[in-house]
């Protein structure tokens, strides 16, 4: 790809407009802060600089510029992200031929997912009847077993792997899709395969049931982590629903497949499944560019209320509307709308109940009403929009029946603390490097002149030298600073850059940081030929270089002179 496209895409992205279209961000100071979408957290350590185009979280340590961002989030390839983004802003990408034949690794796992989803599916239609009847015995329709392309796995140890092999995939990316054990077995063996999609329509894993209950091997297996999927990132059947969530507004999230399953055949078209109990912000950042009203419709028992009130507080948090609708104590979406018809279950969604009054109501939990409002003092705590926080007390005042100014007294004593000091990999030794390339990478104009005056033997870190070396190469031809990470391979090396453009610039000027390293150097250097004077006395040409070296060091700045040399 032309790199002259590739900053267009970037100028024309602000990265503060592109990352808030996928969650809200809140102001602080020059920069923008959220809860990271990337790792589970409860303090903002996800920060994005306007200034500087870029984003970093200084938890888990992801960084980068906006194609990065969507390419991390989507789970999609530098190239996809970039068309996306190029598409958001009406840019027409021109391919390379290059370009066009050359598939990343990711891509080529996409595809594998591909051929796996036409295997399984294959395999349903063709040899599997005892799956085929399972799923009209759990009066599962052609169409939904179509839509959502639900298939069969061979009771084979190989067969999807022959499959692949005949398909001209090559064995050595297979340990890096998920779909095979340690060995190289299929992983999933006589199971009713159930595609997890993107949002984008893309399948990027795999939930295989069994089909007798005593078969063993767990009730479910699910594909592991790999590049193209993140366990709690994605939403089962919302690559379809999406559409019908954003025409009424609201989302109804249950737990697992066959509830969804059973919702959508009902007519509840605004449904997904979080796949699992609970649900994570990036899970809640998805729905919220569709709807910020999400209706929990978990299990009725004692663990699925539990786990919908956990879900509606970080729903809450994450500044959307959460509702909870209760079933009965013994009933799934799936079982309810097996025995009654789906009016009965419109009349819950009518009765859904916001999380103080669902709390307040609450007789299962085991909860009194101290532990109640502890548990929305500690959404409160968390919660950053000032109006959502008075309208939120203002409700548990009314729902609890106690003062506003009791809850607000209990906040300020919560939040009188100690905040957690968030420690990371960074390099701390060898300031003047460290300051040196931050005022490079703050204004690439900069460059120049550090250029003519400094080079890599001034550099003791490897890792700052590994850094300059590639701030050298390729600095002239890019148009915007944080392109520079995408000339970077290593992945630690990459969030060292970042972090090193996230970070201020510090005070001190230019011509300062530079005779700083120059001095360093030189005093290096003096310490050796004295070192080596000692051991050879008689060496006039040590004497010489020495007093060379002295006279360097004295036409730099006489202050930084005076601080160092004596």
């Amino acid at each position: 790809m032309d790199q002259r496209q590739i900053d267009e895409v970037l100028e024309r992205n602000n990265i503060i407009d592109v990352i808030g279209s996928y969650f809200p961000l809140k102001k602080t100071g020059s920069n923008f802060k959220a809860r990271c979408p990337f790792h589970d957290e409860k303090t903002a350590s996800f920060v994005v600089s306007e200034k500087k185009q870029i984003f970093k979280c200084f938890g888990c340590g992801k960084g980068g510029n906006a194609i990065h961002f969507v390419q991390e989030y989507e789970k999609i390839s530098f190239f996809e992200a970039l068309k996306k983004l190029a598409e958001r802003v009406g840019i027409a990408l021109q391919q390379t031929r290059v370009n066009t034949a050359k598939r990343s690794r990711r891509d080529l796992i996409h595809s594998i997912y591909k051929l796996a989803g036409s295997f399984f599916q294959d395999n349903l239609r063709q040899h599997g009847d005892f799956a085929k009847q399972y799923l009209v015995n759990r009066k599962i329709s052609e169409s939904t077993i179509e839509k959502f392309q639900i298939g069969y796995a061979l009771d084979s140890y190989a067969g999807l792997r022959n499959y692949l092999l005949k398909n001209s995939i090559n064995e050595k990316i297979f340990p890096a899709t998920g779909l095979f054990t340690a060995n190289g077995r299929d992983l999933f063996r006589q199971r009713l395969m159930f595609p997890i999609h993107d949002h984008t329509g893309n399948i990027i894993a795999f939930g295989g049931r069994v089909l007798m209950e005593d078969q063993g091997g767990g009730k479910y297996v699910n594909s592991p982590t790999t590049e193209i999927y993140t366990k709690g990132n994605q939403l089962y059947g919302f690559f379809i629903t999406k559409y019908d969530v954003s025409k009424k507004d609201y989302v109804l999230i249950c737990e697992g497949y066959t509830d969804f399953i059973r919702l959508f055949e009902a007519g509840f078209t605004n449904s997904a499944a979080s796949l699992g109990t609970s649900l994570t912000d990036s899970q809640i950042n998805l729905i919220n560019r569709y709807s910020r009203n999400i209706y929990m419709l978990y299990d009725g028992d004692k663990a699925g209320r539990k786990a919908a009130v956990r879900a509606a507080g970080n729903i809450i948090r994450n500044g959307s509307n959460a509702k909870i609708i209760a079933l009965p104590d013994d009933e799934d979406p799936d079982s309810f709308l097996l025995k009654n018809n789906p009016e009965e279950l419109e009349k819950l969604i009518s009765k859904a109940s916001t999380l103080p009054n669902f709390l307040f109501e609450d007789k299962s939990l085991g909860l009194d009403n101290k532990s109640k409002l502890n548990e929305l003092i500690e959404i409160l705590n968390d919660m950053n929009d000032e109006i959502s926080v008075e309208l939120f007390i203002r409700e548990i005042s009314e729902t609890f029946r106690i003062s506003e100014h009791a809850i607000n007294s209990r906040i300020r004593k919560q939040r009188i603390k100690t905040k957690k000091v968030e420690t990371g990999k960074t390099v701390i030794s060898f300031g003047e490097e460290r300051d040196l390339l931050c005022k490079i990478l703050d204004d690439k104009l900069s460059y120049k002149k550090v250029a003519q005056e400094i080079d890599l033997t001034y550099f003791f870190t490897d890792v700052y030298k590994n850094i300059f070396d590639v701030i050298s190469m390729h600095i002239s031809s890019i148009e915007q600073i944080s392109n520079l990470i995408d000339k970077v391979e290593d992945e630690n090396l990459k969030k060292i850059i970042t972090e090193l453009m996230m970070a201020d610039a510090p005070e001190a000027s230019m011509d300062d940081i530079i005779n700083n390293l120059k001095l360093r150097k030189y005093q290096y250097e003096l310490k050796n030929i004295n070192e080596r004077i000692s051991q050879d006395p008689k060496d006039m040409e040590l004497f010489s270089q020495k007093k060379e070296l002295k006279q360097k060091m004295l036409l730099l700045d006489k202050k930084i002179v005076k601080k160092t040399l004596y």
